[in-house]
């Protein structure tokens, strides 16, 4: 049987945008090195003594009892947060000194990310590529595929391939994975709903699911799963999860009080990353452990919001629309025990991208353009320092897990804005 390659619309024809990026790609995070790259590098400098110093004292193996041929090694971050590995002029001083071969394939690949289910390959693109998001949030449609070819990789032989399943997969919450995630889309790209509303709706399903699909289960018969995502997926579904969700009063205090709670464990890690210097702006010199500070921002975000026009609502909603696309189609449920784990700890992040957003957002910009910028700029930084930083994650899911929060009660509170 053949391959079949689909991309969505909005990353087709990817193309790095190199030293016009609005960033670089190479800071704020431990970039690994496969050993296959690693020993290539050290053959193409083993004449050049002084590359050979840089690189000792640069790149360095991974003594982790973990790691394996993927993070055989990994670039060593300035005090800037910058890679190592950059010249004066923002680019790579191995790629330009020595060619894309010699480059990692986390370096090479970023920021696509390709997975396979059966005999399709996916290529899908990381949110913490600025360039990605701008493509992200401006496709007219958040479900479209287009085909890809192997060609248009920078490296289209013994591509680095993030995860899988087989084509004859026994275990069945990976045999049924593709189903429930086109479920999953169908909901949150149905844009004739409200956007609180397909959330809602999202955590409803995913709760009832979670019941007898999860990790390890067993399935006499999928009947009962396929007619529940039928069931949800129909525009009946939709209009009373929008209808419920409108009924219902906002609770911003509980929401800048997780909110909040989760920015301050951020500020105290990485108060230098740009998310965070982001957060600080948005305090204004305030006492992070104030007393009132969550009623403050409750009272501030209310009023962010009231203040935005119909336009500006609408181009908000239909950026996060996209933004969550990607992440449902990219980050692959299945590695969470549970369809509601994930789907929950996604309206957590989408919680605190969406308050970011009405917080930090310029309600006096009325142009599309700029107020797209001001999206692209939140979101890709928001992805760079939140949801690519696994570690960070864990203590918000043990934080809230402790709390009771995990659990389909906190759900709407979650959502509501």
């Amino acid at each position: 049987m053949s391959l079949s390659y689909r991309t969505p619309a909005a990353f087709a024809d990817f193309s790095c945008l190199g030293a016009d990026c609005d960033d670089t790609c190479c800071r704020d995070w431990q970039v690994k090195l496969d050993r296959t790259h690693y020993e290539l590098l050290q053959r193409a400098i083993e004449e050049d003594k002084s590359e050979q110093a840089l690189s000792a004292e640069n790149i360095l193996v991974n003594t982790s009892s973990v790691s394996g041929d993927h993070d055989y090694a990994f670039v060593r971050m300035r005090d800037d947060g910058f890679c190592s590995m950059l010249d004066k002029k923002g680019l790579c001083r191995i790629q330009c000194l020595y060619g894309m071969d010699t480059l990692g394939d986390v370096c090479t690949m970023f920021p696509r990310v390709i997975s396979r289910s059966g005999e399709v390959i996916e290529l899908s693109g990381s949110l913490s590529c600025p360039e990605v998001v701008r493509r992200q949030i401006k496709v007219a449609s958040p479900l479209k595929m287009k085909r890809f070819r192997l060609s248009d990789l920078p490296r289209s032989k013994d591509y680095p391939v993030q995860r899988s399943i087989s084509e004859k997969e026994t275990d069945d919450y990976q045999r049924y994975f593709r189903p429930v995630r086109d479920g999953l889309l169908s909901i949150i790209a149905n844009e004739a709903y409200s956007l609180n509303g397909r959330l809602y709706l999202l955590a409803d399903l995913a709760t009832h699911l979670s019941t007898f699909y999860h990790r390890g289960c067993r399935l006499d018969s999928s009947q009962r799963l396929h007619e529940m995502l039928e069931d949800y997926t129909q525009p009946l579904a939709l209009q009373r999860a929008s209808e419920f969700m409108a009924q219902h009063d906002q609770n911003l205090a509980l929401v800048m009080v997780v909110v909040h709670s989760i920015f301050s464990i951020k500020l105290q890690q990485a108060e230098k990353e740009n998310i965070s210097q982001l957060y600080s702006g948005i305090l204004e010199g305030r006492d992070p452990a104030g007393e009132m500070i969550t009623a403050e921002l409750a009272q501030r975000l209310q009023q962010k919001i009231s203040a935005l026009n119909q336009q500006q609502h609408e181009l908000i909603d239909r950026a996060v629309t996209r933004y969550l696309a990607n992440c449902i189609f990219r980050e692959w449920f299945i590695s969470m025990p549970d369809p509601f784990t994930y789907i929950q700890m996604l309206l957590v992040r989408m919680m605190l991208l969406r308050s970011l957003i009405y917080l930090e957002l310029d309600t006096a910009i009325l142009d599309a353009d700029r107020l797209h910028e001001q999206l692209v700029y939140i979101m890709y930084n928001f992805a760079r320092n939140i949801e690519q930083n696994s570690e960070f994650l864990k203590i918000v899911y043990n934080a809230l897990a402790e709390q009771g929060m995990i659990h389909f009660d906190f759900s709407a509170a979650f959502i509501r804005f």
